[in-house]
C-alpha cells in the first residue's frame, strides 16, 4: 500500500538528490570562482601558519597564492584546475545524490555525511596547499616539484580515503536502519 507519507518522502528524496546534482554541476561550471575562494583561503592560512607575507592574486588569470619566503623572494603557487577541490567535491555530491535516492539510508545521515565529507576534502586540500607553500619557500623549486607530484598526491589520496571512510561510517553505521534492514541472519544463510 502506497501512502501519502511514502510518496512525499520519496518526492523529498528525489528533490534533494536533484539539488545535490545541480550543486555538483554548478561547482564544475563555476570552478574558477571556487579556485579563487581556495586561493584566498589558502593565502590567509599560509600567512597565519607561516608568518610569511602573503596575498591572493591572479597569476596569468589563474587564481594563486603569492608569498614572500625568508630570502625575500616572491613565490607564486597557482591553484590550477588539477589542484582545485571542485571536481572531488562534485563527485562527493553526486555520490550523495545516489545515496539519498536509496530509501534504506537516512536522508539526514546522508546529508550530514556529505557535509562532513565536503569539509574534510576542503580542509585536506588547504593543508596540502600550505604544505606545498612551505616546501617551495624553504626547499626551492626542485623540492616543490617532488612534493607537488608525490607528497601532494599522497596527502590528497589519504584525504579522499579518509573522507570516503567517514561518509561510509556516518551513512551505514552499526545499528542504523541501513545496517540492519534486509540483512539475513546467520540462520537464514544456506548451509
Amino acid at each position: 500500500m502506497v501512502t501519502g507519507r511514502s510518496v512525499g518522502a520519496r518526492s523529498a528524496r528525489v528533490l534533494v538528490a536533484a539539488l545535490l546534482v545541480v550543486l555538483a554541476v554548478t561547482l564544475i561550471i563555476g570552478e574558477r570562482v571556487g579556485r579563487a575562494i581556495e586561493a584566498s583561503t589558502a593565502a590567509w592560512l599560509v600567512g597565519t601558519v607561516t608568518g610569511m607575507d602573503v596575498l591572493p592574486a591572479d597569476a596569468s588569470t589563474v587564481p594563486a597564492v603569492v608569498f614572500r619566503s625568508g630570502d625575500l623572494q616572491w613565490n607564486v603557487l597557482e591553484i590550477t584546475l588539477e589542484c582545485a577541490i571542485a571536481f572531488l567535491l562534485a563527485g562527493l555530491l553526486v555520490m550523495g545524490a545516489a545515496l539519498v535516492s536509496v530509501a534504506r539510508f537516512s536522508l539526514v545521515r546522508v546529508l550530514l555525511a556529505i557535509g562532513v565529507g565536503a569539509s574534510l576534502l576542503v580542509a585536506v586540500n588547504q593543508l596540502r596547499i600550505v604544505m606545498l607553500s612551505l616546501v617551495l619557500a624553504h626547499g626551492g623549486i626542485n623540492a616543490f616539484e617532488w612534493a607537488h607530484s608525490f607528497a601532494g598526491s599522497v596527502v590528497s589520496l589519504a584525504g579522499l580515503t579518509l573522507t570516503l571512510l567517514v561518509v561510509f561510517v556516518l551513512v551505514v553505521r552499526p545499528g542504523s536502519r541501513a545496517s540492519t534492514r534486509n540483512i539475513p541472519t546467520r540462520e537464514e544463510f544456506p548451509a
